[in-house]
């Protein structure tokens, strides 16, 4: 997917959040902000989202000197996805198709900022409340039976993972697909971007109890095949189905071959015109293409 002149203003608004979350010093915020400034215009055309937010987060991190502008928020979000990990994972188990409860739940695991204030629990409820009608809410069926259905020929399964707190969502799924009898490998971005999951964050949520977990090798925030390791690319390139979750891995493998299934919901109106689906939604989709070449 390449950028749309739409997501300038956002990755403009991404570095001031990014630089307001480093540090409190204004002139700091502004230099960071002066540097993205005169890094978009330089972007060719045809640059894909993913890649020009590698560059702007890079650019926040090298001002402000916080390799991980949003390490307090990721660990914040692993908290509050633990604490209503029982109440998911019950939802799952007492659906009458586990599978298809765990991959809306996964689904509508980024529906909440877990990085706000939830001191007063609100937050806490909105995500339960945000969750519950995500059960209700339909999915495509046609998708759903060809991702059954692909799942049923494969043994192994490469998930790549999005953001921190999302990733107990992703557990959920992981869980279920390990119950059916599925190895899987867990893929986390490679260094700290935004607020994505990495090996720590892995950790941190209990994945690597149940799944192998590798790092991808890149800082990107989604999957940039180009920008990643050795490992990752030897993964990818023999993965049997591959799930791709959130807007960024999307972003970045819409136009890549693979046995892919994308599972995210849009959250903007780039995104939404890209996906032909309106905000709000739950994807999954699969991308029926021939795998990579060396």
């Amino acid at each position: 997917m390449k950028a749309y002149l739409d997501c300038f203003p956002c990755f403009m608004r991404q570095a001031l959040e990014a630089a307001r979350m480093a540090t409190d010093d204004p002139a700091l915020q502004r230099a960071a902000l002066d540097r993205v400034a005169r890094l978009l215009p330089t972007v060719p055309m045809g640059t894909t989202p993913v890649e020009i937010g590698q560059l702007v987060h890079r650019a926040v991190r090298e001002v402000t000197g916080v390799p991980d502008p949003y390490a307090a928020v990721k660990r914040e979000s692993n908290d509050l996805g633990l604490r209503l990990y029982p109440e998911f994972k019950g939802w799952v188990e007492g659906s009458p198709d586990p599978l298809l409860a765990a991959i809306k739940i996964a689904g509508a695991g980024n529906v909440i900022d877990f990085g706000a204030n939830t001191a007063d629990g609100s937050v806490e409820r909105m995500a339960e409340d945000s969750f519950s009608r995500a059960l209700d809410e339909p999915l495509d069926a046609a998708q759903y039976r060809a991702f059954v259905e692909r799942l049923a020929e494969v043994d192994r399964v490469l998930y790549l993972g999005d953001n921190a707190g999302e990733i107990v969502c992703d557990r959920i799924l992981v869980e279920e697909l390990v119950r059916r009898g599925k190895e899987v490998t867990f893929v986390t971005r490679g260094a700290p971007t935004i607020n994505d999951a990495t090996m720590a964050d892995a950790r941190y949520v209990g994945l690597d109890a149940i799944a192998t977990v590798i790092a991808n090798g890149s800082d990107a925030p989604g999957t940039l095949p180009p920008d990643c390791s050795h490992e990752f690319l030897t993964e990818f390139r023999r993965a049997e189905l591959i799930i791709a979750k959130g807007q960024g891995n999307f972003e970045g493998l819409s136009d890549v071959p693979g046995p892919i299934f994308f599972l995210f919901k849009v959250k903007c109106p780039v995104i939404a015109r890209e996906a032909g689906a309106p905000l709000g939604t739950v994807i999954l989709r699969e991308q029926v293409r021939e795998g990579m070449t060396e």
